[in-house]
């Protein structure tokens, strides 16, 4: 992860966001090094002034509560109560902090981050603070740019063959051109054997993300998170827009829409092509 100036931006929206739904007096958000190696500091609430780069990163792998939730992708609860201090990270301990969570960012079934959400006090988190933090970083991890490929160890099969390469924004990328199909990522315009194909940007940002990969199959969990950045649409939104998407390809030349886009039953959609 590059962390840039917009990173930063989104990552302390996000560390305000939980401060919004919670008690937690502290929030910090921990993005992967773009090697992997490392849980790097991108934003935070935090008293005390601005922390140090270096203070506050922390190992990716190991036994760590941010490489531990990298690991399981589910958040950890640290309480006074029921586990010594000391487990938390130096930076939040030495502070005093005793009480809080660790939460994983994740896109496209991949945590690429951590999230500590923490306070000075005794008493364990209720579990609708707990829920309420997590929903916050679920809707903040969507404002957040991703990894510019894919990171190491990713295991493409858990993914039904697509390779997690993701991008802060489609207009980033190159044209993409086979099968007598034309997708034009700056104009987000279609052109379907010389016949202009009139998408919305939901309809492009689908059919751009299957051609990325054509022949592979890409989850509906991957379509939603990539088509819907902003929103939580149900998973038969994927569904309705694949619909509207064959039906407009067929438009353009017969059958072409049916041919191109198909259904990959339990597991999602692809892009049958030749390139």
């Amino acid at each position: 992860m590059q962390i840039t100036e917009h990173t930063r931006t989104a990552a302390e929206e996000l560390c305000d966001a939980v401060r919004a739904v919670s008690s937690f007096s502290a929030v910090v958000t921990l993005l992967r090094t773009e090697d992997g190696v490392n849980l790097s500091p991108a934003g935070w609430l935090l008293s005390g002034g601005v922390p140090g780069e270096v203070e506050m990163t922390e190992p990716a792998n190991g036994g760590g509560p941010g490489a531990r939730v990298l690991e399981t992708g589910v958040t950890l609860v640290y309480s006074e109560k029921d586990n010594p201090p000391g487990n938390l990270p130096l930076w939040a301990s030495a502070r005093g902090f005793t009480t809080g969570t660790v939460t994983p960012l994740v896109k496209l079934g991949l945590p690429f981050g951590v999230v500590y959400a923490l306070r000075r006090d005794t008493e364990p988190p209720t579990e609708h603070e707990i829920n309420q933090t997590e929903l916050a970083i679920v809707h903040g991890s969507r404002m957040l740019p991703m990894l510019a490929g894919s990171l190491e160890g990713d295991d493409e099969d858990e993914l039904g063959g697509f390779s997690p390469v993701v991008y802060e924004s489609v207009r980033d990328l190159a044209p993409l051109r086979f099968d007598g199909l034309l997708l034009d990522p700056v104009r987000e315009q279609a052109r379907l054997s010389g016949v202009d194909v009139s998408l919305s940007r939901t309809e492009f940002l689908m059919l751009y993300t299957l051609g990325r990969q054509p022949n592979k199959i890409v989850p509906h969990q991957v379509l939603l998170e990539i088509c819907w950045p902003d929103d939580f649409p149900a998973l038969s939104a994927v569904d309705a827009t694949v619909y509207r998407l064959r039906k407009k390809l067929s438009l353009a030349e017969a059958n072409a829409g049916k041919q191109m886009v198909k259904t990959v039953r339990g597991k999602g959609y692809m892009l049958a092509a030749s390139r």
